[in-house]
């Protein structure tokens, strides 16, 4: 995308974190050629993102959350222990591994829902 295509604030979000979700670091350049958007509007949109809990600022560009690494890890293992339940017929315990990892997918698209995008 060229700088000359504006993006809206919320587009521009949106593509920063399914860049932090195709990899765990982007660089300040990166997410500016991804969105077409100035240095200075990238730092910008990195710094209210980090303002939100959705990334985590490093020097010259973010990272994924703490929280949103940890809760993908969660959400893969519970449905991991899903699938084991229902292979061993237990309702209970896949239910229950059900209802962790449906709390994990709710935090995670909290990250995912900054500005009210996503």
């Amino acid at each position: 995308m060229r700088h000359d295509e504006a993006m809206l604030p919320a587009v521009r979000h949106r593509r920063i974190l399914e860049l932090l979700a195709q990899r765990e670091y982007v660089t300040v350049t990166e997410v500016s050629d991804a969105t077409g958007a100035s240095l200075a509007t990238t730092q910008r949109d990195l710094a209210r993102l980090a303002t939100s809990g959705a990334l985590t600022r490093i020097r010259g560009g973010a990272t994924r959350s703490p929280g949103q690494r940890g809760d993908a890890r969660l959400l893969a293992t519970c449905l991991a222990r899903v699938r084991h339940a229902l292979d061993r017929h237990d309702l209970g315990a896949a239910e229950h591994a059900l209802h962790q990892a449906l709390e994990a997918c709710e935090r995670l698209r909290r990250y995912r829902s900054v500005d009210g995008t996503a």
